[in-house]
């Protein structure tokens, strides 16, 4: 990767950012906003990742889901966002770091940003996947192992890395008054300004409406089902039933707000960019407030999961104490059953069918 090949005198008025001056107090408000978002996110995403690590009751579908997400959230702290707070300070994409090292941070930076949004919706499709399944398919829920998904969450992130792989030929180094800027460009090879329009209208579906809609249908099929309390398997004993029907309700309350939340976080970021492509066509930043906003709510998200999965999950909260013992108590909104109960009881009503079906032959 030699960054001299790429690098350009940047004459198009476009592809430069109109400065803006702000006040220090606004500089400092800005670089504290986001130290909490970045100490939160780091925090709460290990915490997360550790806790379903070292407890056992965790070890199902939904948790190792959850863990994929977290880690895909660490991405977020670690490269976009102090990118973000060096914005603040700099003129917006301008880059300090110049040579071949300077190069592969500008590509590497936008592109683990990304691919941690692409892994993060994947994973939602996949945990509405298996609440489908656990809801409509108990039994046969319980007893498949969790080697399905094991294998399927390497392919979150092949298929993330795959779809945002052309970053690193779009993404270069380009000189405006003897200053380096990092931007993307698409041509030689295409047009830049339909190529970029094209690409976002693909990632916007594949990634945001595409998995949402998805999501909405499966939930939808699962509340129905909940609501109606049709469960199949009558051997099984009431006490597993109603222990199986609370804990799927408290499941889908924690997937459904972070769906939600995902929803909020994403939607000023997607429909910003997209005004910015087809309402006002231009590559221009302009004033960098309503940028530094739509950024600042998406890159929360990563700080907002691990504080919804302790304050909706009882399981989360015993983990995090076991780990960390002198961690203050948390207030319960919503209590998952411990999923050592819920198979203990299912056990023993699979052995009841199972002797049932035996004396009926």
């Amino acid at each position: 990767m030699n960054s001299t090949s790429v690098t350009q005198n940047l004459s198009d008025p476009l592809q430069q950012c109109s400065s803006f001056h702000e006040t220090t107090e606004a500089k400092i408000a800005k670089t504290l906003a986001y130290a909490v978002i970045i100490l939160i996110s780091l925090f709460g995403n290990s915490a997360i990742v550790l806790v379903i690590f070292k407890t056992q009751s965790l070890h199902n579908t939904t948790s190792y889901l959850i863990a994929n997400m977290a880690v895909s959230d660490l991405l977020l702290p670690i490269f976009a966002m102090p990118r973000m707070v060096s914005g603040v300070y700099l003129q917006s994409n301008q880059w300090l770091i110049d040579g071949d090292f300077g190069l592969a941070l500008c590509k590497l930076i936008p592109f683990f940003q990304d691919i941690s949004t692409a892994v993060s919706t994947q994973s939602l499709v996949l945990i509405a996947i298996d609440r489908f399944y656990s809801v409509f398919y108990p039994v046969k829920a319980t007893v498949m192992s969790s080697t399905p998904v094991k294998i399927a969450i390497p392919f979150t992130w092949l298929i993330a890395i795959g779809i945002h792989s052309p970053y690193f030929y779009i993404y270069r180094f380009y000189v405006y008054n003897g200053e380096i800027h990092c931007l993307l460009n698409w041509s030689p090879l295409l047009d830049n300004m339909k190529a970029q329009k094209f690409y976002f209208v693909v990632l916007s579906i594949l990634l945001f409406i595409l998995p949402l809609s998805v999501i909405a249908c499966l939930y939808t099929a699962v509340v129905l089902r909940l609501k109606r309390q049709q469960f199949p398997g009558h051997y099984q004993s009431e006490n597993a039933r109603k222990l199986r029907e609370k804990r799927n309700n408290a499941i889908l309350k924690l997937c459904v707000v972070i769906v939600l939340v995902f929803i909020v976080c994403w939607t000023p970021f997607v429909t910003f960019v997209f005004l910015k492509f087809f309402i006002w066509e231009t590559l221009d930043c302009g004033h960098p407030n309503p940028a530094f906003i739509v950024h600042f709510i998406a890159h929360s998200i990563s700080a907002i999961n691990p504080c919804i999965y302790f304050l909706f999950s009882s399981s989360y909260r015993q983990g995090l104490r076991e780990i960390f013992p002198y961690v203050s108590h948390v207030r319960r909104f919503s209590r998952v059953l411990p999923a050592q109960e819920i198979e203990q009881l299912e056990m023993r009503a699979r052995a009841r069918t199972l002797s049932s079906y035996v004396k009926t032959f």
